[in-house]
């Protein structure tokens, strides 16, 4: 029997998230005999997957090597995806926070179970924490981008799906996680230590459009013996940059939809 599209849609999505992994960038591809290794899949599954994408030009084929990688179409995509004014208005911001707090630094958007970065600041450090993809309920960016949601969404998400953590008193069941985000949504920032990695510090606040919609997370991660310590100027220069991110974005508001716009 043929698969479903459904399934050729999701085996396809599944074959996109693997090579942007950080395995596959430093690799500079992966070999179809390596990604259904990794996906636990037929390789003539993978490959009809493979063949696909390339026709579109979501996937590149090295000539040389024959590993495939993510193709020029997709970075096309992503100049255009999202919110533009968001990461326009961040650039600026980030600058600025990254030269405050000599730490990575970095915006991020919730992406079904994660939150995805979306641009970025890496201090000159030689030990650097800046993952693309966060999970939600182990990081500080995560649990603030799950503020919004009501104790019984979060539990819906979660259940039944097994909660890790790093060290002992970490977050490991769905009655810790909606305890812990009900802690951040009142104190407005999240920390979370040797946690989500043992040996990493992170801290992570909300960012609201005019609306008071919540609509990402300002974040610092580093190594725990360098960021620990200033947690707490941490947290105060992650609120003014939001807030600083935040006029940004409505002025831009007012500048698209001036007064009597419409009228």
């Amino acid at each position: 029997m043929p698969p479903t599209r459904d399934t050729s849609i999701r085996r396809g999505l599944e074959v996109l998230l693997v090579l942007q992994t950080s395995r596959a960038r430093e690799k500079g591809g992966l070999g179809v005999t390596e990604l259904a290794e990794i996906l636990d899949m037929d390789k003539s599954q993978i490959s009809r997957s493979l063949k696909v994408l390339t026709e579109y030009g979501m996937v590149d084929r090295d000539p040389k090597t024959r590993a495939f990688r993510l193709g020029w179409r997709i970075f096309n995509m992503a100049q255009v995806s999202g919110d533009q004014r968001l990461l326009e208005c961040a650039g600026e911001v980030l600058d600025d926070l990254v030269i405050r707090l000599d730490e990575s630094v970095y915006l991020s958007v919730l992406s079904g179970f994660e939150a995805l970065t979306v641009a970025e600041r890496t201090a000159k450090h030689s030990i650097q924490a800046m993952p693309a993809q966060w999970s939600l309920y182990s990081t500080s960016v995560g649990r603030v981008l799950l503020t919004d949601r009501t104790s019984a969404e979060i539990r819906g998400m979660y259940e039944g799906r097994t909660l890790r953590t790093a060290r002992d008193g970490g977050v490991r069941t769905v009655d810790d996680l909606v305890e812990t985000v009900s802690k951040v949504r009142d104190d407005g920032h999240a920390i979370v230590v040797d946690e989500f990695e043992v040996g990493l510090a992170a801290v992570g606040v909300p960012v609201r459009d005019y609306r008071g919609v919540l609509i990402g997370s300002l974040g610092v991660s580093g190594p725990t013996f360098r960021l620990e310590p200033k947690l707490e100027q941490a947290v105060t220069d992650l609120k003014q940059s939001a807030q600083q991110l935040e006029d940004l974005l409505a002025a831009r508001n007012v500048e698209r939809f001036p007064l009597g716009w419409g009228a």
